[in-house]
């Protein structure tokens, strides 16, 4: 019992925060935030700032805070595969090659995010202009799959970064390949989401309906949960096709239960297209995230 009292009063904990270079860290991470937001600038064709302030565009603002929520996302993968953070630093020199190291990936990273989304604009979007619904039409369910878009590719980046490889060149290819194959799965799973929906999931979203763009925004999050957990624990190609046709199984299954357990009595589909209900969609997709984070260590620990 005095053990157990004691550990509550362990000041250990206490005097390592005062040792670790936090505040460095923390100076690198805002450093890298407004240089996400310099490159966001650079990759779209429309002010931000113009957007955000004095347009008041919410559309825009999903889509925005999907993309910061997704350079956290990164970074959360590149501090987690350096060594030195999270301990003592040995030396200055070790504490600037970790901080240089932290600049160089998160850069990537970002890098990868916009190009992740001029892939997803037109070819998992490509039924329509994306900038003309964001900024013209403010349609939030575009901005919503956006969101998804933005945090799914964030989670495949950063499971791509997990590990210790031998080079810097062998990481970084090992890092393009995930995230190649992670777009490519994104492409395939929109197809068939739509073949599996009761109605056009594009011109729903192009005729400005919140809700359908909710829920695929929020089934891409679920898929990108699935594929990542699966890149964090293994090196195999063939591993990742075979786990992401068991995926697209899972998350069919997971609407199914939506539609018929969960939300009885009128067709999800329905809920959907016709009534604009984007309660049931949020519904679906938190559904379908959940049970994407159970699946993950239940199969892949």
């Amino acid at each position: 019992m005095n053990e157990l009292i004691s550990s509550f009063f362990n000041m250990e904990p206490v005097y390592k925060l005062w040792q670790l270079d936090g505040p460095a860290y923390l100076f690198t991470f805002l450093v890298i935030l407004v240089l996400a937001k310099l490159l966001y600038d650079l990759f779209t064709p429309f002010k931000l700032n113009r957007q955000l302030t004095e347009v008041d565009n919410k559309a825009v603002a999903v889509s925005f805070s999907g993309y910061m929520f997704g350079i956290g996302i990164v970074m959360l993968g590149v501090i987690s595969t350096e060594p030195g953070i999270g301990a003592a630093i040995a030396s200055r020199q070790e504490l600037y090659n970790d901080l240089f190291n932290t600049v160089v990936w998160s850069l990537i990273g970002i890098i990868l995010l916009n190009i992740a989304r001029i892939v997803n604009d037109h070819l998992l979007l490509g039924k329509f202009n994306n900038v003309k619904e964001l900024v013209q039409d403010r349609n939030v369910g575009t901005g919503a799959v956006e969101w998804g878009s933005y945090v799914g590719s964030a989670l495949i980046i950063r499971a791509a970064l997990f590990g210790e490889d031998v080079t810097f060149w062998v990481g970084l290819a090992s890092t393009l390949l995930y995230f190649v194959l992670g777009q490519l799965g994104f492409i395939l799973f929109g197809w068939i989401y739509q073949r599996i929906s009761r109605f056009d999931l594009y011109a729903e979203i192009e005729r400005d309906n919140v809700s359908a763009g909710v829920a695929f925004g929020a089934s891409l999050t679920a898929i990108a949960i699935l594929l990542s957990g699966f890149i964090v624990k293994y090196d195999s190609i063939p591993g990742f096709i075979v786990w992401f046709i068991m995926s697209l199984f899972f998350l069919i299954v997971s609407r199914y239960l939506v539609d018929k357990l969960i939300l009885p009595g009128s067709l999800l589909d329905e809920e959907i297209s016709r009534d604009q209900n984007w309660g049931a969609a949020l519904v679906e997709g938190c559904v379908a995230i959940a049970i994407a984070l159970f699946l993950v260590p239940a199969f892949l620990s």
